[in-house]
């Protein structure tokens, strides 16, 4: 049977491992995050590589990318090298190990393990890429306090149930959000989701802005605003 993965117009994620596949987060973030170019890029938990592959086609920045599972960590590899964009590397190890190595970056993003107000799965690769078990929201924050330049820049993405969560643990760690996307799934439905850039200077109120990804209940009926973000990347726009 040949190995799933999913094209998008540069590059393809083959994503048999990890945790979980190529999803709606991973795509937001990827297509958001404000990089710019010159920066050097440490994504955070990568999983099969999407954000930072994404990344690596909007902008001319160097890419290391943590991953803790093995398995995840490999097919990241592989997905790296069969891409078509270089200084991007791989490093399979826990991120608390990664900080000793003394690196530090322009610009963190991550699509952090999130689920801790439900019960974890007994597959440890889904454990390990959906639930806190591994990385707490203060943890992480501690560990990109480290990682990041003076003048450095977080993005993250978290569900709205894990709200207060991750801004308590932002603020105790010293970060303020620069922006703030506030995700919804349809007209007339709760936020889901929110995508922040985070910053170590307080610069008051954040530039925030709601994004809708469906524009009717249809399925795949897509608003402007999503496809806008996200056309230099799937076929289908």
């Amino acid at each position: 049977m040949a190995e799933p993965f999913f094209q998008f117009k540069k590059f393809r994620v083959y994503h048999s491992a990890g945790g979980f596949k190529v999803g709606t987060d991973g795509v937001l973030l990827g297509a958001w995050a404000p990089v710019k170019d010159g920066d050097s890029v440490l994504d955070i938990g990568t999983g099969t590589g999407l954000i930072s592959l994404m990344i690596a086609q909007r902008a001319v920045v160097s890419v290391d990318m943590i991953e803790i599972n093995p398995i995840a960590a490999n097919q990241a590899k592989t997905n790296v090298m069969r891409s078509c964009f270089s200084n991007m590397v791989v490093y399979n190890e826990d991120v608390a190990d990664f900080v000793k190595r003394g690196k530090t970056y322009d610009f963190v993003v991550c699509n952090p393990p999130f689920y801790s107000h439900s019960q974890p799965s007994k597959d440890i690769s889904i454990q390990l890429a959906k639930h806190t078990v591994a990385l707490k929201p203060i943890d992480l924050f501690k560990h990109v306090s480290q990682l990041l330049k003076p003048e450095g820049r977080f993005a993250v993405i978290f569900p709205k149930t894990e709200y207060e969560v991750f801004c308590n643990s932002a603020k105790t760690e010293g970060f303020y959000p620069k922006e703030v996307l506030d995700v919804f799934p349809q007209p007339n439905y709760p936020e889901i989701r929110l995508m922040v850039n985070f910053t170590k200077k307080d610069i008051g109120e954040p530039a925030r802005r709601d994004f809708m990804i469906e524009k009717s209940a249809n399925r795949h009926d897509y608003s402007d605003e999503y496809k806008d973000l996200t056309k230099d990347f799937f076929l289908r726009f």
